[in-house]
Parts: structure tokens; sequence; C-alpha cells
């Protein structure tokens, strides 16, 4: 292998590598510039992050303007949360339907009555509530609501007096959910908040407390937090598990291409040396373009049907141009098992370890660990100087004859 032809593969290595960060760069503006725009339409449609606001009660300080919080006696929460994600463009939103039920017992501890106000903030401003009940222990609401101002009622207790506020809806929202404790109080009293999914990967938020218990429940999990007496300013909250998006995997699949394709240029060089085949910096080039073929069609075919489909429709028209294209090439000679098998263990199984979060490093590693034990192994006994000649300079006199100015002998003197 000449010098000349190892810098013509490595151009067009250069060259391949060029469109795939072309190809990349516009799979992940296809993805990352519209899905703002597409965020804020998905939101306007479905719904916020759902943040729901523990009730506060403030009882009037007599004889002052000043007044005193005061804390529901009992806090029993039911949520269940359902998902029903929603696609824009080559996202998916983890959009959610969320069912509330709370139930909070108000006592007046005093020995006089009291008026306590009672405030009631929705989770979303803007929010839409299907469903929607509310009582002061029977007696039912039927007044007007302004989800943006929350509800206000006055309740009346007399000296020892309990009553319970009940509430009740459903709505929608997105990304996750969140219960927070009143902040002005910093404590909350017989807490027993339920949270059932009908997913089982579940995840936090940052700076929201743990579930006391988790377990099974049908589909998904049934998360308890349970508290007699509890000081905290933090929030109660899950996060919506994110389906696996294709705009994103395929921008970062495709940036990942050149180290594939490096490791298929390794194999096929060391089959042309091994096997003695005259393989031709052209056929190189192909080679690259059944490649990108892969990429190319993966990145436009995410959109209209599903990640997997495509994965598997692109492998396979990759695989058989490249290998039905080396066979036809070099008329037999190229061992097109071992192609294959190479195609799909470098692009396919390197690929679709980005189906895995977390996978990648590790599955690119052990890949490189053992082509290089193979490689080490078949390419032992290799005499590397009749690989890559070195060229010789031959004698001034050996040279002389071939360009006719070789000398004759002299004559003999006819006089002596």
């Amino acid at each position: 292998m000449s010098v000349g032809r190892i810098v013509a593969i490595g151009t067009i290595y250069l060259a391949a590598c060029a469109g795939w960060v072309i190809l990349g760069a516009t799979t992940a503006f296809r993805s990352t510039e519209f899905s703002g725009r597409l965020g804020a339409e998905v939101e306007a449609l479905w719904g916020t992050p759902l943040v729901q606001a523990a009730p506060s009660l403030a009882v009037e300080i007599p004889g002052s303007d000043r007044v005193r919080t005061l804390m529901p006696a009992k806090n029993d929460v039911a949520v269940e949360l359902k998902t029903d994600y929603r696609k824009k463009g080559l996202i998916w939103y983890p959009t959610y339907t969320c069912q509330f039920a709370g139930t909070y017992t108000i006592t007046n501890n005093e020995k006089v009555a009291q008026k306590a106000r009672l405030h009631f903030r929705f989770p979303s401003q803007g929010g839409t509530y299907d469903a929607f009940t509310m009582h002061l222990d029977d007696q039912p609401f039927g007044g007007a609501v302004d989800t943006k101002e929350g509800i206000h009622e006055l309740v009346e207790l007399a000296p020892g007096q309990s009553t319970d506020f009940k509430i009740s809806y459903k709505t929608r929202g997105i990304r996750e959910w969140r219960y927070k404790m009143d902040p002005t109080v910093g404590r909350v009293q017989n807490l027993n908040l339920a949270v059932k999914t009908d997913f089982r990967k579940v995840d936090y938020p940052d700076g929201c407390l743990s579930p006391m218990s988790s377990q099974d429940a049908d589909n998904g999990k049934l998360l308890t937090w349970q508290a007699t007496d509890l000081i905290t300013k933090e929030d109660v909250g899950v996060l919506i598990p994110e389906k696996l998006n294709p705009g994103p995997l395929t921008s970062r699949i495709t940036f990942f291409a050149p180290v594939c394709l490096l490791f298929f240029f390794v194999l096929v060089a060391t089959i042309n040396i091994l096997y003695q085949v005259k393989i031709h910096p052209m056929h190189y080039l192909f080679v690259a373009a059944g490649f990108f073929a892969f990429h190319l069609l993966l990145a436009y075919m995410v959109g209209p049907i599903t990640i997997h489909v495509a994965f598997v429709i692109s492998a396979v028209v990759s695989v058989t141009l490249v290998t039905g294209y080396l066979c036809a090439a070099l008329r037999g000679e190229f061992p097109w098992k071992i192609a294959a098998a190479g195609q799909l263990f470098f692009l396919v199984l390197f690929s679709y370890s980005f189906f895995f979060k977390g996978m990648t490093g590790l599955t690119v590693a052990i890949g490189s660990v053992v082509t290089l034990a193979v490689l080490m192994k078949v390419t032992a006994h290799v005499n590397w100087d009749d690989v890559f000649p070195k060229k010789t300079r031959h004698p001034t006199s050996e040279l002389l004859p071939s360009v006719g100015l070789s000398r004759s002998p002299a004559p003999e003197n006819p006089g002596r």
C-alpha cells in the first residue's frame, strides 16, 4: 500500500466526516430550533408543569390588623398520574393527566369562636379542570371560580369545632407534578399523601422529598409520604419519565458515525493485507457512501415512522449496499461475511447502544478492545516490510546500461 493511496483514503474519510457533521447539525437544528416553539404550543394545548400548593389558613387577631396562620390538623391527599405523551416534530413531550383529591381537617383549638380565611390556589392559573368538586363538611360549593385568584372562603368555627375542607379535580400537565407545603407555616401535621402512577420508572425533582414508601401497584408505583408532625420547606414531587426522543438520538448517532467508519476502514485494510485483495481508494469512497446512507435514511425516517422501525430499515439498506458493492466490485475475492459482520458490529451495534442511556461508552470501549485483540492476533505474522516496501536506490553503474551510457573496453593497440 503506497503513501499516495493512504492519503487518498484519508481524504475520503475526512470528506465523509464533513458530511456527517452537516447532517448531524441539520438534525440537531430540526430538534432544538423548533422544540421551544412547539413546546409552547404543547403547553398551550395541554398544560404546564403542575405545582399544587397546600391550602393556607389565616385567623384575624382581635383588636389588630394582623393575622396568624393556622395549620390543618389533618392532611389527606390522593393523586393519580397517568402518562399521555404528545409528539411534535421530532420530540416526544411527557404530558400526563392528574386526578387530585384532598381532604383537610380544620380545627379550632381556642376557647372562643374563630373565623378562618381559607385560600386554595390552583396548580395552573390558566389550566382546565374537569370533575371539580368542593365541600365544606357536607356543604357543596356552587359559586363562581377564578383559577387565577383561586378560592377564598371564610370558615366559622366554634370552640373545639372541626370541619373538613374537601376538593377534587382532574386536569392535565407536563414534565412534572409537585405538591408545595404552605411556606408561611413551614410545618405540616398528620400528612398522608399518596401518589399513584402508571409508570414504574420514577424519579424526583431536585430539592424534593423522597417518599417514605414505594411499592408496585398494577402497572405503576404507589408512592406514599407520611408524617405526624413534619417541619420542612421542601416540596413533594414526581418527574414524568421522558420518552425516547428520535431527533436528539439520531443527532448523537450521526455525530458518532466517523468512529464507526474508522473501525470499518481498518477492517477493510486488514482484509486487503491478509487476503491480498486489490482495493482501490474509490472502493473506500463507495463504502463511506454506504455508511452515510444509514444515517441519511435514519434522519429523515424518524419523523413519519417510529425510531426502531427506521433504525432497522436503515441498517438493512446500509449493510446490503456495502456488502453487495464490495462483492460485485471485487468479483467475489472479498470475504463478504467478514464485511457484513464488521458492519453489523461497528455500525449497527455501536449505533444501537445510544438507545440505552449510559451504555454507549461501555459498548464502544469493549468493542475497541475486542477489535484490537482480533487485529493483533490475525496480523501477528504479517511482514510489514512487504506491505510497505521501501524504495531503494540502485548504483549508478547499474543504471548506466539502461540509459545507453555503458562503457566498452578500450581497443588493443595494434602497434604493440
